[in-house]
C-alpha cells in the first residue's frame, strides 16, 4: 500500500472570495515572502471535459492551493510533518488576516493505493456486492465497488470518513478527517492543534496505523 503524497491535503471550508487570495495574497499573507523575492508562481487549469469554467491551482514553492467561493484547498509539497506543519501555519497566518470569513469545517485528507491487493483484503468488496451479483443477467459482470464508514471521537469534536474503492485490479482507500467548526477563532484552534485537537500529521499517522494493520507496510509514492 502506497501513499499517494499528491492527494495530500487541508480543506478549510466557509464563504471565500477567489479575487482576494490571489497567489501575490497568499505569498504575502500566508508564507510571509516579499512580492519581490522572485517567487516561482504557476497556475493549472484543470483540464476536464465539458466543464465551462473551473477554478485554477496555483504552484508556489511551498505550498499548491485553488480557491472556490465554498472552500480553499491547500496541499503540502511533500507529505512530511514538515511540510503539513508550515501548511498549517500558513493557513492560520492567511485566516488571522480574514477573521470576518464564515468557516464551517476544516478537513485533513489522505489516500492510500495498492496496485496488486492481496486477494484475501478483496472479500469484503466480493461480500458488499454478491447478492447483485448474483441476479445480475450473465451478460454483466462486476466493474467496481466501493465502501464507505465514518467514525467519530468521543468528543464528538472530529469525524473520520474512510472511503474504500475496487477498481481496475486497485485498490483505493480515501481518508477525511472533517472537523465541524463555526469560525475563523475555531479553525485557528484546530491548525494550531490546540484544545486536543490533532494537526495533520497526527491524523496522518493514525491513518497509516491503521492501513498497516489492515493491509501491510505503507511505502510512501
Amino acid at each position: 500500500m502506497k501513499l499517494v503524497s499528491t492527494e495530500t491535503s487541508l480543506v478549510i471550508a466557509g464563504a471565500w472570495n477567489p479575487a482576494i487570495l490571489t497567489p501575490q495574497w497568499v505569498l504575502q499573507h500566508g508564507l510571509n515572502k516579499s512580492l519581490d523575492g522572485g517567487n516561482l508562481i504557476q497556475a493549472f487549469l484543470p483540464a476536464t471535459q465539458g466543464v465551462i469554467f473551473d477554478f485554477p491551482r496555483y504552484v508556489l514553492e511551498d505550498l499548491s492551493f485553488s480557491v472556490r467561493p465554498d472552500l480553499v484547498i491547500l496541499s503540502p509539497v511533500e507529505s512530511t510533518a514538515e511540510r503539513m506543519v508550515a501548511l498549517e501555519e500558513a493557513a492560520a497566518r492567511m485566516l488571522e488576516q480574514l477573521k470576518h470569513t464564515p468557516i464551517t469545517g476544516i478537513g485533513h485528507n489522505f489516500e492510500f493505493r495498492e496496485a496488486n491487493p492481496v486477494p484475501g483484503n478483496l472479500d469484503l468488496f466480493t461480500a458488499s456486492r454478491q447478492d447483485l451479483i448474483n441476479n445480475m443477467p450473465d451478460c454483466w459482470e462486476p466493474a467496481s465497488a466501493s465502501l464507505a464508514a465514518s467514525f467519530k471521537n468521543n468528543t464528538d469534536t472530529v469525524i473520520v470518513n474512510i472511503q474504500r474503492r475496487y477498481e481496475a485490479d486497485v485498490l483505493i482507500v480515501k481518508f477525511n478527517f472533517h472537523h465541524p467548526i463555526t469560525s475563523a477563532d475555531d479553525a485557528l484552534v484546530v491548525l494550531r492543534g490546540e484544545n486536543d485537537y490533532k494537526r495533520m500529521n497526527q491524523n496522518l499517522i493514525f491513518a497509516k496505523q491503521l492501513m498497516t494493520e489492515l493491509y501491510g507496510e505503507i511505502e510512501n509514492d
